[in-house]
């Protein structure tokens, strides 16, 4: 594990920062938890492959989680990294968030955003979608935590998801960005239960693109769908376990 430079513990979860940095301004974390479709986690791996991010930080949760160890190149990781460049900040996650943790690890996400002065938080979700077979380009809505994240979604060119659920730890992060007054935009795609879904995650980050105000290539995410959705089966399969353990709607409901 890289050398640490800053770290801070909150009912068993750890934040580790590997270097010092700011980010340029208007900056944005993009968060890619593992949920239906996998289209955060898809979205965020894309965004720091294409865009070049740099591990920063990680946020370890030993004590609370199945005892796995993530290896990532020879080394050993913290099963959720932080990834920046210039003003961008993205978070993804290696295996599904236990129920357990979910309402600890919004709290901390929200802080560190605060901390790091993060003028929006972008949430990447999936849409359970019953009829997704027969949807060839994923729809995108959004939600907005405040006037400010509402100003940037509304122009976007998408839809306000106006009526349905957000279950997990999206839904507890909006909570906590409402209610600590953070811009917290939340896009959420049409996606299939069952399986990845690269298509979703590459009709968010066309949105997102606009977001940012910077072009985000999805060639090369769609040309590999297939390979994407064998790769990250396993990960499928247990992220349905655990958002069933959450309890709330049906699955087919979930977002």
């Amino acid at each position: 594990m890289p050398n640490i430079v800053y770290e801070e513990s909150i009912d068993g979860l750890t934040l580790m920062e590997y270097a010092e940095f700011e980010l340029k301004k208007p900056s944005f974390f993009i968060l890619g938890l593992p949920d239906t479709g996998l289209v955060g986690v898809i979205s965020s791996n894309h965004i720091i492959e294409t865009m070049g991010l740099q591990e920063v930080a990680g946020i370890d949760i030993e004590p609370l989680m199945p005892p796995v160890a993530v290896i990532s190149k020879g080394e050993v990781r913290p099963p959720l990294r932080i990834y920046a460049k210039d003003n961008l900040m993205a978070l993804v996650a290696e295996t599904p968030i236990p129920a357990s943790v979910i309402h600890i690890l919004s709290r901390l996400i929200i802080d560190y955003a605060i901390r790091k002065s993060v003028d929006y938080i972008i949430s990447i979700v999936g849409i359970a979608s019953p009829n997704r077979i027969n949807i060839e380009k994923p729809n995108v809505y959004w939600i907005a935590s405040n006037e400010k994240a509402r100003s940037l979604a509304s122009n976007l060119g998408i839809e306000l998801f106006s009526n349905g659920y957000l279950v997990g730890p999206y839904a507890l992060i909006l909570k906590q960005a409402i209610r600590k007054r953070v811009a917290n935009i939340v896009l959420l795609a049409d996606a299939y239960v069952e399986f990845p879904d690269p298509e979703a995650a590459a009709s968010v980050l066309t949105v997102l693109s606009k977001a940012i105000g910077k072009d985000i290539d999805v060639k090369k995410l769609l040309e590999q769908a297939e390979m994407i959705r064998v790769r990250l089966r396993g990960l499928m399969k247990k992220t349905r376990e655990a958002m069933a353990e959450m309890g709330g709607p049906s699955p087919l409901l979930y977002a």
